[in-house]
């Protein structure tokens, strides 16, 4: 008779820092990501101070989900834009941001923090929650939404990569390059669009709508975990700077400059999600 043998037990927590060896590394390694690439790009975790693994990861981890959601939005309008060519912009603008996803999130697999990146691929990945800003949790209803988030989130995500192109992180130095090649399209969809509704209150209402969204995620002047990696050189911008950048960038499409001088609501900043808390 013959007896199957049980399965292999899962890898403990934290076996990128536990391992003890060349061969148990490897082996980690090739668990955490499917591709030769990917594997890569995961054993070069090992290559990270201890301390910049959690930041790291937090910064890694927003960024997958903020472009997960955003393409989701935008595949929604593939056969809702109010023109044929803005349809199949928006399935091209999907189609970026679902792979920029898919390029951040197996690096998670390595962390130790992280036990569930793996199930962003498997059956069921569209319910998976996520941290995502708060703007993006529902569909848009109407296309000047499209047109907002497309102008403000968009280009929020793309100013924070923007300072990542040297970075000291290959990962994140790779894919920042990469990525910033495909948003110039995107924002020529955007401000072009931006600039034909201009006059439109619902276009400027939209916009009010998301601006604390964009411009709070990039965390408070002070915030520690960009702190930390701008010392590391990881990003080569804090969110001041950040801030001031995605500001030059919009305003001069902008019809409504009061939007400009609006504080932002940072006693609902949660630090732990790196977003805005939905309001009361």
């Amino acid at each position: 008779m013959t007896v199957s043998s049980p399965e292999p037990a899962p890898p403990a927590p934290g076996i990128f820092e536990t391992a003890a060896d060349a061969e148990a590394t490897a082996q980690a390694v090739a668990a955490a990501a499917p591709l030769a690439a990917e594997r890569a790009d995961v054993a070069l975790l090992q290559t990270l101070d201890a301390a910049l693994r959690e930041p790291v990861y937090r910064l890694l981890a927003s960024l997958a989900d903020n472009k997960y959601v955003l393409g989701r939005r935008y595949a929604e309008w593939c056969t809702g834009a109010p023109m044929l060519e803005s349809a199949v912009a928006a399935a091209a603008m999907a189609q970026d941001e679902l792979g920029h996803a898919r390029s951040f999130y197996p690096l998670l697999r390595a962390f130790a923090m992280d036990r569930d990146a793996a199930a962003m691929e498997e059956r069921g990945w569209q319910s998976r929650p996520t941290h995502a800003m708060a703007c993006l949790e529902r569909p848009f209803v109407a296309w000047p939404e499209y047109i907002a988030a497309n102008v403000l989130v968009d280009t929020a995500l793309t100013t924070l990569l923007g300072a990542a192109v040297d970075s000291t992180y290959e990962p994140l130095r790779q894919r920042a390059r990469k990525i910033l090649q495909e948003e110039a399209a995107h924002w020529v969809h955007g401000s072009g669009w931006l600039r034909r509704l201009a006059t439109e209150s619902a276009m400027s209402d939209t916009l009010a709508s998301m601006w604390d969204d964009a411009f709070t995620w990039f965390g408070p002047d002070d915030d520690p975990i960009i702190s930390t990696l701008v010392n590391a050189r990881i990003l080569a911008a804090d969110p001041e700077t950040l801030r001031d950048r995605l500001q030059q960038r919009i305003e001069p499409l902008l019809r409504d400059q009061d939007l400009m001088a609006r504080p932002l609501p940072w006693d609902r900043w949660d630090s732990v999600a790196r977003r805005l808390r939905q309001a009361a």
